[in-house]
This record gives structure tokens, sequence and C-alpha cells, in this order.
């Protein structure tokens, strides 16, 4: 395996590359804001701004103003061309470049490295340092040693001194009036009366004044961190905000466009209604003509071959029945002809108009306002059953009349709150949910909706046991699917079916090994409490009556009208059966003595279309709701198969739905699927609230008692939920 790059030399080449240029630093110049950078590319910078005119540095954008437009006069990041030579030495190392011998001129290839000459040696100085006395103490590294030694392996010394302009004397003296290091002879001369220290005595100093200076920079980073999160969540928030809105437009707009769409459809079905009328005419019409056409021709052909072939006397003979027919035909088709305008006319189109109410709505169903709080408080957005929810409205300084209603979606209702003023265009607001699920709270000043408003609030239930299970039927293999008889009593399909009283005790079973029953996926009852039950594996549906005596068996497997491909759930109404026949992508309609009666949808995903349909439930205004499986939706329509509307999609939120397979409904529709949860919705589709998530595991079933308690088919189980505030 090919090894990685090394990361101490990594670091290193990070560091000798100019941010500018990106390439190793050429005469590194230090800048004001201590950011340095190749003089030719500061000098490249500043010729981009007028001349004495100030350049942001690269990184900091700190304002630069380069002294007589010369970089020479910064001064230079010595400490740079320190870690270039190092950086060198470990490319060396490490085999990046070719190492040299550094101690004889010869100059040959190096073999390792002696640590206190700090020099590469070839292998004639190798051996010099092992016989030369003056070397005997001198460690030696092999290259391949080296590369595991780390950078103080190959550290130089201090750099030399810089050397006095003057006196060719090395600066160890630092003069602190002078700010700047002296030579020993500038100290006796120039320097006498000044305070002054060698380098080494006067450094520590320096190194402490600049710690010092750093440490209020250094205690400002936590609040910079903290600032910079704030920020980033804040940013993280807008963006989630947005996506919100996003979806609520969406969801609006496509509330819309499926009016629209059902218009559409309805405009286009009268349409093709009236084209298809004329168009029967019109091809009636064009048969008879072209029958007519086709006669007259072979009349001719008949009379030109005869005037061709006959001989005289044959001509003679047959001359009167020719001349007769051609008479007829003559006055005949003449008729015909003069008679053969269309018997439709394309004297037909259709007048598309807006209504003014709708272009109104749609050009101004929302707002989009700059988010400012006028509104503070913990009931906007989330509250809970039977606790206060405070809210402050800010109103500006102006007298104004505030209106605030809170709407409770799940029954309709509305009810007025106070608001108490506090101070000038300040008032506070107080109100108490008694019921749980999806609230509307509008604020309104002067009449005029307040930005934000109708707020929409989420209820949800203070933690008791009201969202837990009451009792739990165990017990049972794997049940699919229940219902209810006229006496309240509780009817479950596993792979038997059985029948259970009120208090969860069984009362009778019908026996699989008796019925010989494939795979039951549906149960109802009908007026009469005879017990209808769907076999998907057998194809069929058998109807007992309430002893469990087989009465019939109607079914199987086909696409044909007295065919089922895997039946699942069932609902009766009406006197009819309504069947999700699974994989023929229908809901196949019987009477309750099994005989077929007509068929409901197709597959697909439109409107009235399905995708292997999973349950069916009926409410008493005879509104028919099928959970179509694969479109992750339901959809509710009419007796006769007519398409109301939908609700749901996928996904594993709040009002999604994720492969839906189980409904009832109770004045709510209520709706199992893969999310572990029951979703609760209005007749029309809108969203009130969930409960089960972690009481329920893959339900498949679900049924409402005459008392409103919630009974779902789990693993192995029947878990019953009251749910007093949705009733």
């Amino acid at each position: 395996m090919a090894e990685g790059p090394d990361p101490v030399v990594a670091d290193l080449e990070q560091e000798v590359t100019c941010g500018i240029c990106h390439d190793r630093y050429q005469e590194p110049k230090l800048l004001p804001c201590c950011h340095y950078y190749c003089k030719q590319c500061i000098l490249t910078l500043s010729s981009r701004y007028p001349p004495n005119q100030p350049f942001p540095c690269p990184d900091c954008r700190e304002p630069t103003l380069l002294p007589d437009n010369n970089p020479d006069r910064l001064p230079t990041a010595f400490f740079i061309n320190r870690m270039k030579a190092l950086h060198s030495r470990m490319e060396k190392a490490h085999g990046k470049l070719e190492a040299t011998c550094e101690m004889c001129s010869r100059g040959g290839k190096a073999i390792a490295f002696c640590r206190q000459c700090v020099n590469f040696i070839c292998n004639t100085c190798v051996d010099s340092h092992k016989h030369i006395r003056v070397f005997a103490s001198h460690a030696i590294s092999t290259l391949e040693d080296l590369k595991q030694g780390g950078v103080k392996e190959l550290t130089y010394d201090s750099p030399p001194l810089p050397k006095c302009e003057d006196h060719e004397e090395p600066k160890k003296i630092f003069c602190f009036d002078c700010d700047k290091l002296i030579c020993r002879d500038c100290a006796v001369f120039d320097h006498r009366d000044h305070k002054s220290e060698f380098v080494k005595k006067a450094a520590p100093a320096t190194r402490k004044k600049l710690t010092d200076h750093l440490s209020p920079l250094k205690n400002l980073l936590p609040d910079l961190s903290t600032a910079v999160n704030q920020v980033k969540r804040t940013k993280q928030e807008i963006q989630a905000q947005k996506k919100l809105m996003e979806r609520q437009v969406n969801s609006k707009f496509q509330e819309l466009h499926d009016v629209l769409d059902r218009c559409k459809v309805r405009i286009l079905r009268e349409s093709s209604d009236l084209t298809d009328s004329k168009m029967e005419k019109l091809t009636v019409q064009e048969k008879g003509l072209d029958l007519s056409l086709g006669t007259a021709q072979s009349l001719i052909d008949f009379v030109e071959r005869t005037l061709e072939n006959a001989s005289d006397e044959e001509l003679i003979t047959m001359q009167e029945q020719v001349v007769s027919r051609i008479d007829a035909e003559v006055v005949k088709r003449g008729k015909e002809a003069a008679s053969a305008d269309p018997v439709e006319k394309d004297d037909f189109g259709i007048e598309m108009f807006v209504c003014e109410d709708l272009k109104k709505l749609c050009e101004n169903n929302a707002i989009v306002y700059d988010g400012k709080p006028i509104v503070k408080g913990d009931g906007t957005k989330t509250a809970k059953v039977d606790m206060c929810s405070k809210l402050t409205v800010y109103c500006g300084s102006k007298n104004v009349e505030l209106q605030v209603v809170l709407k409770t979606l799940a029954d309709d209702t509305s009810k007025q709150l106070q608001a108490v003023p506090v101070s000038g265009g300040v008032y506070s607001i107080e109100y108490t949910p008694s019921v749980r699920g999806r609230h509307h709270l509008l604020i309104s000043v002067d009449d005029q909706p307040i930005p934000g408003s109708p707020f929409s609030v989420f209820v949800k239930m203070l933690p008791t046991t009201l969202d837990k299970p009451v009792r739990v039927i165990k017990g049972l293999n794997n049940p699919q699917c229940m219902t209810f008889n006229s006496s309240n009593e509780l009817i479950v399909a596993d792979s038997n079916v059985m029948v259970f009283d009120k208090k969860g005790e069984q009362i009778r079973m019908f026996l699989k090994s008796k019925h010989k029953f494939g795979s039951i996926s549906g149960v109802a009852v009908d007026k009469e409490d005879n017990i209808y039950v769907s076999d998907s594996n057998k194809h069929c549906v058998y109807k007992f009556n309430k002893r469990g005596d087989l009465l019939k068996t109607f079914g199987k497997i086909g696409s044909f009208p007295t065919s089922f491909n895997s039946p699942r759930g069932i609902a009766i109404a009406g006197g009819q059966v309504f069947v999700c026949d699974h994989k023929n992508h229908r809901v196949q309609v019987l009477t309750t003595e099994l005989e077929p009666v007509r068929q409901i949808g197709s597959k697909g995903t439109g409107n009235g279309h399905f995708n292997r349909p999973e349950d069916v439930a009926i409410d008493n205004e005879q509104m028919v709701y099928v959970t179509d499986w694969g479109n992750d939706r339901v959809q509710v329509l009419t007796m006769d198969g007519r398409f109301i509307c939908s609700f749901g999609k996928r996904g594993s939120g709040q009002s999604d739905l994720s492969s839906p397979c189980g409904v009832c409904v109770s004045g709510f529709v209520y709706v199992v699927d893969r999310n572990n949860c029951v979703s609760v919705f209005t007749k029309d589709g809108q969203f009130v609230t969930s409960f089960g998530n972690g009481h329920i595991s893959n339900p498949i079933g679900i049924a409402v008692d005459s008392d409103g308690v919630q009974y779902v088919c789990s693993e192995k189980a029947v878990v019953i939920f009251n749910l007093i505030a949705l009733k």
C-alpha cells in the first residue's frame, strides 16, 4: 500500500505557500495587519488601486497603505524564510527532493544526517564522523530514521545575528529608547545615554509584553464564536422558515390547482360528449354516402364494360333494363347529392372566462412580510390542552382596536379572546384551548389582519395517559382487520375470525381449518349482522350469518367483473358491498347477495385512479373513503365513483402518509400507515392530530365503535385508545 503524505510535510507545505499566487513565498513581506505575502504579489495587488491609496488585505480586508508604493519598506517575514529552509530539508528527508552532502565540496548524494552539524552528509563524511575525534560524539541518523524524527531533528540553530550597517558588528543589543537593534559600538557612542540591554535579556520582556497583549484578544474568542453560532442558527432558522412557507404556498396553490383540474376535466368531458355526438351522426352519414358513391361507380363500370364487350344483339336485348336502372340511380343519387350537406355543423365552441373572485384570490391569496416581531408569546405555534398560553401584541404607540379570535379546526368553532391593554400600543392576550389538534389564531388591528395572521397553532395534550392505550387484546396472530356488529361486539380477523365482547373476552370463532381460509384481509357486517370476509390468497369473498354459518362464496382470480386479484378491505352501505380489488387497482361493488354491480377506478395516479387500494370506509353521508396504498393518499368518492377530493402525500411528517393501509370514519377520518401512528383528518382532508406513536407497530387495520373508542390492529394484538378530546 502506498504511503500517504507525511502530515508534518503537508503542514509546512501550507505554511510556505503564498495565499495570492499559491506558490512558494518569494521575498515574503509582513503587512501591518500581520498577514504576509510575496513582495511581488503585494506590489501587484497595490497597483490595482490609485497611488498612495490603501488596498484591502486579501485575508482580513484591513486597509493597508504601502509606504512610498515600495514593498521593500515593509518588514521581511524572516520566520517564513526559515520555514522555507526547514520545508526544503523535510522534503529531502522524505525523498521528495534529492539530498546532497552539505559538508564536503564534492556535494555527493547524502545517505545520512548529522544532528550536531545539522547537515546532510555523504558516505565519505559518514566515515569521517566515525574516525575523526572531533566528530566522535556526533549522532548520525539514516534518512529512513530521519523520517520518523519529525521537525526537531532538522531545526537550524538560531539564525546569524544581523550586522550593523555602520560598524559591521553583530547587533546584540536592543535600544529601548529607539526601539531597534544596535551593535556594541553604537551602544558606546551613538546610544550611550539610552536605555539598552543585550537581546537575550531584553527578549523575555518582549515575549511577556506580546503575551499580555494577546490575552484580551484570546478572551474575545468565546464571544466571537458564540456570535458566529448565533448567526449560523439564524440562517438555519430562516432557511427552515423559507421551506415552511414554500410548503404552505405549494399546498394552497395545489388546492387551487385541484379545483381548476376538476373544472378542466368536467369541461373537457362536456366538450368530448358534444363532439362525440356530432361525430357519430356524421360517421353514419359518411357511410351512407360512401355506399351510394360505390353503387353509382359500380353501375358506371358495368355499363362501360357492356358497351365495350357485348354484341349488338346482346346490347339491344338488355338496353331497357340498363336504361331503367341508370334512370333510377340518377334520380336517387341526384336527390342524395342535392341534400348531401353534413347533418352536423362545426358551429360549436367554448367560451373561457375568469371569475373575478378567483382572479383576486390567485393574485392576493398570500403576502410576504419582513418578519419583524410584532407578536411574542408561547402560544403562536404550539399550545397544550387545558394550559394557559400568553401572547403580547405590539401595535405601536397609537390607540388601536385589536380583535383576536381562536378558531378550532376540529369542530369548526370560534371563540373571541380579550386583548388587555398594557401600555401604549401593547396588548396582552391569554387563551386556554380545550381540544387538541390544529387551531387558527386570528389577530386583526382596526379590522386588518396583522402579518402572519391567522397563526397556525398545534395544540398538544398535557403529559397524561390520554394518548396511551386504555387496553390491549393480546394473544392474536397478526390481526389484519376488524369491525363491529349491531351489538357493538368486536369482530377481528387474523388467520381465523373471532368475536369479542366489550371487555375483550372472546365469544366465538370461525376456524380457518373449517372454512380453509387463505389469508383474511377484510371484514364487514351488514344490517342483519351477516359477516363478509375477503380472502386475498383465494381471491374471493365469503358471506356468513352471525352464527358463523357459510351462506355464499363469490369470486376467483382474474380481472373480469366476476373475479378478484387479492381482495382486501370491505365496507357495506346502501345495500351494496364495496371491496378493494388490490392488484386489479379498482374497487368492486357487489350486492349483499354478492352479485357484481359495477367497478370503480383503474390503475393510475390521477383523480379517481388507484395504485393497489387497500381499505375502504363509508360515512353516514354515503361518502366513500379509499386508502390508495401505492399513491400514499386517501381518495374520497361518491357511491357511484365520482371523485370528490384526496389528501395525504408520501412522507413521515404531520399530515404525511406512507402506504396507508387502514381507514375508518366516525366524525373524523382515522388512517393508519407505515409511520406507525394513527393520523386524524377532517372529512375534507384537513390534518387534525396523530396518536399512537410508540404504542403500535406495523398497524394495518383500524375501527371505531359507537362510543368513539379507537381499535388498532398492531403486531399480535389489538390496541385500544379512548381520545375523549377528539369527540
